[in-house]
């Protein structure tokens, strides 16, 4: 007999909310190409103000990236696992994923140098 979970309980990145896509296409994000690649740390520097723990969370991610096995630098590795990691409090990728949603592509720009970052680890996989 398996036991079932309350709503409370459940895994936020497991369930689908169709209700926040947007209806109509997107303008492609393109800008973000032209900020300059740098480390985790500045690259959240504009968007640190959105959370409440985002530097205890850069270090955790930093310690678990120092030697990574792939071809990422241990920055790269480092804002992929950020992206990844599950928070009480709204995490990061919720909070990035709820921006690339929106139809004001302005709100993004403060994201910029973290989407450098993250895009450029993701693509060299």
């Amino acid at each position: 007999m398996s036991g079932s979970k309350g709503h409370d309980e459940c895994n936020p990145r497991l369930i689908e909310n169709t209700c926040d896509e947007p209806e109509a296409s997107l303008q492609p994000l393109e800008d973000y190409q032209e900020s300059e690649l740098a480390s985790l740390e500045e690259a959240i520097e504009p968007i640190k103000s959105l959370f409440r723990n985002l530097p205890r969370d850069v270090w955790i991610a930093k310690n678990a990236s120092k030697k990574p096995a792939d071809d990422l630098s241990p920055d790269e590795s480092a804002a992929i696992h950020l992206y990844t990691m599950e928070i009480k409090t709204r995490s990061l990728y919720s909070i990035l994923n709820e921006m690339l949603r929106d139809r004001d592509r302005r709100k993004l720009k403060p994201w910029f140098p973290y989407l450098k970052l993250f895009l450029t680890a993701l693509f060299k996989l």
